[in-house]
């Protein structure tokens, strides 16, 4: 029965004689009364009580009384104060419900325990998750890792390592939305699945060469996507690939994979190389075999005009002096013939006395003309 309903055993005492049943009536409870009472309860903690001849060896006085029930009371509301550090948001609770905003860096109040609580939740801060390799660890003496073995989309085994980073954007879905003491491990399976959901579409050449960062950004759509749905309240702010390789067991046959990849392109290099030295050489030669036949015929067509000019010429003299033409043309023409030849002129008055003269070359040979 509660304490308000049996008035025998109330904190004031038994209700004064001639109230009666009505609240209006009721006379205020006596505070002597009260304090001479709570001194023969209390009395012997401060060294009071009745001693051996049965009378009381001190009593508390109501200054007393008034300065303990002030001091715990400010120190209970004391206890309310709470601090925000700089890369925090806080929440306040009373009893358990959120009832105002967050609270941002600084020195706050809330009503004390067991009325208001306050959750602090780092939101600047952004955070990291590895997946695939403890933290701290070393890549090279790693054990293997079930988690950050994946299977690609030609049927390859990778070995994948990466760091997922993520910051507290919304305290509100964080504590009421999910399981906050669970939400590492609500990232690290958002992660783990967003991930092998995208090797397994990627091919393992492309995974460990040139596509790293086409699979780091659809991880990382993946990701926020699952924890969207949630309403988990966090963003991711990137993931990042940190080792890639094949398992333990084929890595010497990747390895050679590798060393055959290298040599193909460094054969192919080697091919284009040598087309880009040779091709330009044998685009130039044809280019100046081009321009020197186009020259030839320039040259023979302008010749020939030329000719076929002179001619033309030639025939109006003709038919202006034909004798005069005849002549000079009959000049000219023994003029081009025996310009190259040996001559001896011999006066023909002297010519029957001379003897004959038969001009030989510088090969012996013997010339006739």
């Amino acid at each position: 029965m509660p304490w308000n309903q049996d008035q025998d055993n109330n904190p004031w005492g038994k209700k004064p004689n001639g109230a009666g049943g009505g609240g209006n009536n009721q006379t205020p409870p006596d505070l002597d009364e009260m304090m001479k009472r709570l001194n023969d309860r209390f009395g012997g903690f401060f060294g009071g009580g009745n001693n051996k001849d049965g009378q009381g060896g001190g009593e508390v006085s109501k200054g007393m009384v008034m300065t303990i029930i002030g001091l715990a009371f400010t120190a209970w509301m004391a206890s309310g104060l709470y601090i925000v550090a700089a890369d925090e948001q806080a929440v306040v609770l009373q009893f358990g419900q959120n009832v105002e905003e967050p609270y941002g860096p600084g020195l706050h109040w809330h009503l004390p325990y067991p009325i208001e609580t306050v959750e602090k939740v780092p939101t600047l801060s952004v955070q990291r998750l590895t997946i695939g390799l403890p933290s701290g660890a070393n890549s090279r003496n790693r054990n293997m890792n079930k988690e950050s073995l994946m299977l690609t989309k030609d049927e390859n085994i990778v070995d994948i390592t990466f760091v997922v980073l993520y910051q507290i954007n919304n305290i509100q879905d964080y504590l009421f939305k999910i399981d906050a003491s669970q939400a590492v491990a609500t990232i690290h399976d958002a992660a783990e699945s967003s991930i092998r959901m995208v090797i397994g579409s990627t091919l393992i050449d492309d995974v460990m060469t040139d596509k790293k960062a086409d699979v780091e950004l659809a991880t990382k759509n993946g990701i926020q996507d699952i924890l969207d749905s949630y309403q988990a309240g966090i963003l991711i702010t990137s993931v990042n690939l940190q080792d890639v390789q094949p398992p333990e067991q084929v890595s010497r046959e990747f390895k050679d994979v590798a060393s055959a990849r290298e040599d193909k392109e460094r054969a192919k290099n080697e091919a284009e190389a040598y087309a880009n030295s040779v091709i330009p050489n044998a685009r130039g030669d044809g280019k100046k075999m081009i321009l020197e036949a186009e020259a030839y015929a320039k040259e023979v067509e302008d010749r020939a005009i030329g000719e076929a000019d002179r001619f033309n010429s030639l025939y109006q003299s003709y038919r202006l002096a034909p004798e005069v033409t005849r002549k000079r043309l009959y000049l000219e023409t023994m003029e081009q013939v025996l310009a190259g030849a040996d001559k001896v002129i011999v006066d023909s008055a002297v010519a029957k006395q001379v003897m004959p003269y038969l001009p030989l070359n510088r090969a012996g040979k013997v010339e006739v003309k």
